[in-house]
């Protein structure tokens, strides 16, 4: 799957509201979790298509891919960030910055990325086992997990005021421990790639800064 460069996609604000406001679509998820499922994609021991990730963006529905059509304009903007993230881990890991929801009251609220991240590690759950979730590795999800209710049956040692204390803060760890999930899975993906030699164009895309925002922020 292949998308030509545009300067028509939304910004990320606009495609969240598209997908979780008023008129949107049904089972589809808001844009800090599309962040977390992305860097779930980039950060990943195996390469997954992209024909069998977005349409989890979609509540489970194929995108219609006409030009220029509101569809369209939010597959752009969701390949925008999935480039970006994957050149911001490739060259310049310390960069890395998750797109959070902020609430009202200034708060940052990781839940939805948590939820995102999860979602990707469910597409392939195995590789994960192998290179993360069984391995010495493991605490490196410790800040994700904190957030992700399912997800805490892997932190049963914690006690729960621990963990709770822990939501507090632990966001701030995310970053760095994406980086580090990344830097250890890589070798991974590249052997796998190179068990399978084909060749996956990357999606060229004109890279959008993001602007500072009221619900979403680069923390």
């Amino acid at each position: 799957m292949t998308i030509a460069p545009s300067t028509s996609a939304f910004t990320y604000d606009e495609l969240d509201g598209i997908l979780r406001g008023a008129g949107g679509h049904d089972g589809a998820i808001g844009m800090s979790a599309i962040d977390g499922l992305i860097a779930a994609l980039v950060a990943a021991p195996a390469f997954v298509h992209p024909d069998e990730w977005v349409p989890l963006i979609f509540g489970g529905r194929r995108v219609r891919m006409t030009e220029g059509s509101p569809e369209e304009r939010a597959v752009r903007t969701i390949f925008n960030r999935y480039n970006e993230v994957s050149t911001t881990l490739a060259e310049r890991p310390r960069a890395y910055r998750p797109i959070f929801m902020i609430d009202r009251d200034g708060s940052v609220v990781a839940r939805d990325w948590a939820v995102g991240f999860m979602l990707g590690i469910g597409l392939r759950p195995q590789k994960w086992a192998g290179s993360i979730l069984l391995t010495e590795h493991r605490g490196l999800l410790t800040p994700i997990l904190v957030y992700h209710d399912p997800g805490e049956a892997l932190l049963s040692e914690m006690p729960p005021a621990e963990k709770r204390r822990q939501r507090l803060t632990a966001y701030r760890q995310i970053p760095q421990a994406v980086a580090a999930i990344r830097a250890i899975c890589n070798p991974h993906r590249a052997a796998e790639a190179r068990s399978q030699p084909k060749k996956v164009q990357r999606l060229p895309q004109k890279r959008r800064q993001l602007k500072t925002r009221r619900t979403h922020a680069l923390i």
